[in-house]
């Protein structure tokens, strides 16, 4: 009792996510099966394969990191963020099939279906987007849910964040208007500079506050 108190559902929520998540990256891996033997260079000619493979999971781990960092933050559930969260779910889970499009289209088909395929990851990265702002601002609007006030900075920081995401999208398919393939590189352009400046976020708090001090031994005190 004592623990299902402490965690008001939070723990079955990041379990089923994490779940939901792992699943989604697992399926992305069937799509770089072989059909059979094959020689180097054939391997190679399925280098799109790979970068699609490559855009699509480091995607779903951002969401993987950006999720879990937020729950870290939220101190108890309530049955709008669940909805909100399941919104989430669904945008992640249909991350495969874009990948697959995109795939196919890159190897085999024509401009217009390689950019039907990256208008079809545009709108599942919307899909994404959507509930996660709406998630941000009711925790940002809810104090109550989350662990300290300083949360709500957060929760409204990412929200911006979100959105970014939004203006991504859009980018991507005028890009993919002139180049399906360079649409597909900015994807993975950032995913590269959102992890790189969550490694420097990172440690730049875990830096020690050079202002927060311990007083000097030599330093004289109210005894002297």
């Amino acid at each position: 009792m004592g623990i299902l108190t402490k965690r008001n559902g939070i723990g079955r929520l990041e379990a089923f996510s994490d779940a939901v998540l792992a699943i989604v990256m697992t399926l992305l891996v069937l799509d770089l099966l072989p059909s059979g033997a094959q020689s180097p260079e054939q391997l190679l000619d399925h280098w799109p394969t790979y970068l699609a493979y490559l855009a699509a999971f480091f995607t779903i781990g951002i969401i993987w990191l950006n999720h879990n960092e937020e729950l870290a933050r939220v101190s108890r559930t309530t049955p709008v963020l669940l909805v909100l969260n399941l919104g989430l779910l669904l945008g992640a889970s249909l991350v495969p099939w874009p990948t697959a499009l995109i795939s196919d289209a890159l190897t085999e088909g024509d401009h217009d279906a390689q950019f039907a395929a990256m208008v079809v990851f545009a709108v599942v990265a919307a899909v994404i987007s959507l509930p996660w702002v709406a998630l941000d601002l009711y925790l940002a609007r809810h104090p109550e849910l989350l662990n300290t006030a300083t949360d709500v900075a957060w929760m409204r920081r990412h929200a911006l964040y979100s959105a970014g995401t939004l203006i991504v999208a859009v980018v991507s398919v005028v890009v993919a208007i002139f180049s399906p393939l360079a649409a597909l590189v900015l994807y993975l352009v950032v995913a590269a500079a959102f992890l790189l400046a969550r490694l420097f976020e990172r440690e730049a708090a875990a830096a020690p506050d050079p202002e927060a001090r311990e007083p000097a031994a030599s330093e004289p005190t109210e005894d002297d």
